[in-house]
């Protein structure tokens, strides 16, 4: 294992370290050994072909076929993924397949691979260092450069809400993949530490659905009403044209004082409204303070990991109460150069 290049991400005075490396993910050293080892493959499909990682393992003695039939989780559904019971190996603890099909291709499904992780890390089932390969790059025919910026993208604006991950290990197989991914890993890399010098700070961050555009609408107009110099990040105003959605989403929730949810049906059929709210969430946990005020707009069952949140009742769709529950949210915002 050759170490290419490394990103340590510094959150709150501890430093999650993504590295990239050459080698042989099916035989990783003792000094390499990680809690989880990510593999890909199509769905229901673990043929151990010569040039997979499927297969390296297979002749090593590790069957992904025969781990499939006694997953310890099946997550395809929602996230793509399935968690194996412990291998019995030194140099990793667990596989967690991630299978292209069930929700999309290869570069699609990559934030799927941290959202697996996410439930999981709440159990007794370690996820401090995970290791996987370039995941649609070898057989499934991906480009590289393409594969990496999809995990860069999703493994940077996890890692900076909170993930659970101190060390992720991205390993290219072949000579040439590993150049090709270093080049692009070092571009990622300076772009997203210009991007970060530029970025802004905000008052609110409004998490909401487009469907629900109307009411944050009228959100938007009572706070600016209520206070001139506010300032309130909203995805299709906010956003810079050209550069990562995710990462930028990511650093707005980090640079706002306070994030404002709108509950409604087609909120919590959203994937990136709940990936917002649970970014929000495991901020508030770490700042020990009020983060996130979520108002609840319309009847709908809420998720039972966010039952506990308390919310402003504006139910239904009570326009009055909104406009009341938003001078409040307002009153309550430090006052500029406070």
């Amino acid at each position: 294992m050759i170490l290419l290049a490394e990103w340590v991400l510094q959150q709150d005075g501890e430093g999650r370290r993504i590295e990239l490396y050459w080698g042989d993910l099916s035989c990783l050293p003792p000094e390499q050994a990680v809690d989880l080892l990510v593999v890909s493959a199509f769905p229901n499909d673990y043929i151990p072909t010569p040039s997979s990682l499927i297969g390296a393992l297979h002749r090593n003695g590790i069957s992904v076929h025969k781990l499939s039939f006694d997953k310890e989780r099946d997550m395809r559904g929602e996230f793509s993924c399935w968690l194996s019971r412990l291998v019995g190996v030194r140099s990793f603890q667990r596989i967690l397949c991630i299978e292209s099909g069930w929700r999309g291709t290869p570069p699609e499904i990559a934030d799927d691979l941290f959202r697996a992780i996410a439930p999981i890390s709440v159990t007794n089932v370690p996820t401090r260092s995970v290791a996987l390969p370039l995941i649609g790059a070898g057989d499934q025919g991906y480009a590289v450069e393409q594969i990496l910026e999809s995990i860069l993208t999703a493994a940077v604006s996890w890692l900076r809400r909170g993930m659970p991950i101190d060390v992720l290990k991205i390993v290219a197989y072949e000579d040439e993949a590993a150049s090709r991914a270093k080049k692009r890993f070092i571009e990622l890399k300076e772009a997203d530490s210009v991007r970060r010098k530029d970025a802004r700070h905000w008052d609110v961050f409004l998490s909401y659905s487009k469907p629900d555009s109307s009411a944050v609408e009228h959100i938007h107009r009572t706070l600016t009403s209520a206070r001139s110099s506010i300032r309130v990040f909203r995805d299709k105003n906010a956003l810079k044209p050209g550069s990562s959605w995710l990462m930028q989403i990511a650093d707005a929730i980090d640079a706002s004082h306070c994030v404002l949810a709108l509950y409604t049906p087609s909120y919590w059929d959203s994937v990136p409204c709940k990936d917002e709210l649970t970014a929000a969430y495991v901020r508030q946990a770490k700042e020990r303070r009020q983060i996130l005020f979520p108002i609840f707009y319309q009847n709908v069952k809420i998720p039972s990991f966010f039952e506990g949140l308390q919310y402003a009742d504006c139910r239904e769709a009570d326009l009055l109460k909104l406009t009341s529950t938003c001078h409040e949210i307002c009153a309550g915002l430090p006052v500029a150069g406070t």
